[in-house]
């Protein structure tokens, strides 16, 4: 990758460039519920400050350094809009996908800053062998920003003659890029929770697509940095987890504005003065500095481990597991609490609790946090060998 274009980068972390993201998302949240898409100034936004490439090299405008800093991005912008945290995220894994395309499509796939990318690892599609590469197929569900984005990465099925026609133990399936000319929106996604992030249905009818362009998780990958060594699975879920504590500490800091502006004169007690509401807000702040401390001091050590290019045991990669699953459960759990503590005011759209009780259900609905994982971590603490496909990789 010596020969791509070194991208000039400014000397500021993602974490404090994402603050203005975080005000403008938070201005015009109404703008992207009614648009069921994020608001096109924050998208431009976050396309300025690069905040959708934090998974590319830093030859292609990423980040490429502790990881932890981009939990820190999904929490702060989470903690504004849950929609445009989950785009950004979702970017970091169509852009962490790339890191097993040979150089010259990889230049091809990210070159332009402006661009959006959407993925879904759901094998809901198939991919035809055919010379020089493949014809694919299928429909999407649940591809989150694909309104916005300029490339597709999307997992099928790999048919031939002699191979399986129908998913199991013995079939090769393989992630394909492929460019938006080739698809088709379905809309589809009407919903309450996370409704900014647009994620429809989307559809390919025979694209032909070159083998250059069709990896999986065994392709090499060009360029071996320590970002490009971390597993992408726990990652992911880590990021997942990031989002739900960004939306608690929404919710938590509502409530305590609500207990701020909600004072009266006379002698019936103020919602300040509830017994259940100081000790929500008490309960809540440790809930979500406890989970943060615990997420990325996880995280952390998975970066040592690949800056000094060591294999990840299964207790370290069970630890992130583990942090994720338990952050993102206790934040819906104590989010849903706070929602009760506020009374009627959580009924009202004004009220970020509102937003924020619909929006953490939804982040909890994904597979990567789901509790089967909290199983896989425990197998290995146990000393059995986790048996889940995505745990190492």
């Amino acid at each position: 990758m010596s020969d791509l274009l070194e991208i000039e980068i400014k000397d500021i972390l993602p974490s404090d460039a994402v603050q203005d993201c975080c005000d403008l998302a938070l201005y015009h949240r109404q703008e992207t519920e009614y648009l069921r898409k994020i608001a096109p100034v924050v998208i431009e936004s976050l396309s300025d400050t690069r905040l959708f490439r934090m998974g590319l090299p830093k030859s292609l405008g990423g980040w490429e350094d502790t990881p932890v800093e981009t939990l820190k991005v999904y929490e702060h912008l989470a903690s504004a809009e849950a929609s445009a945290a989950w785009i950004v995220w979702n970017n970091h894994l169509a852009c962490t996908f790339g890191r097993f395309l040979d150089e010259t499509s990889m230049r091809e796939v990210y070159k332009d800053f402006t661009h959006v990318y959407a993925n879904s690892a759901r094998p809901e599609g198939t991919a035809q062998i055919v010379p020089n590469g493949y014809l694919v197929s299928g429909r999407w569900t649940l591809v989150s920003g694909c309104e916005l984005a300029d490339w597709f990465v999307l997992r099928c099925l790999v048919l031939s003659e002699e191979s399986p026609k129908t998913l199991g133990p013995s079939t090769t399936l393989k992630l394909f890029f492929i460019p938006k000319k080739e698809v088709e929106i379905i809309d589809t996604w009407d919903v309450g929770g996370l409704k900014g992030t647009g994620s429809h249905d989307v559809v390919v009818k025979e694209a032909f697509v070159t083998s250059q362009y069709a990896v999986d998780f065994d392709s090499p990958v060009v360029v071996d940095s320590a970002y490009n060594r971390l597993p992408i699975g726990c990652i992911n879920a880590a990021g997942c987890a990031a989002m739900a504590l960004g939306v608690l500490k929404a919710a938590t800091d509502d409530l305590t504005d609500l207990c701020l502006e909600k004072v009266t004169p006379g002698k019936n007690p103020d919602l300040r003065d509830r017994a259940t509401v100081q000790s929500t807000i008490a309960k809540s702040r440790t809930l979500l500095a406890s989970n943060r401390l615990q997420l990325h001091n996880s995280v952390e050590t998975l970066w040592i481990e690949a800056n000094n290019k060591n294999t990840f045991s299964d207790k370290q990669l069970a630890d992130v597991w583990a942090a994720s699953c338990s952050a993102a459960t206790d934040a819906r759990t104590m989010v849903s609490e706070i929602y009760a503590a506020a009374g009627t005011a959580s009924l009202y759209k004004k009220h970020r609790i509102e937003r924020a009780h619909r929006d953490v259900h939804a982040i909890l609905q994904h597979g990567i946090i789901q509790p089967h994982w909290l199983t896989q971590a425990g197998m290995a603490y146990v000393g059995l060998k986790p048996t889940a496909a995505m745990f190492r990789v």
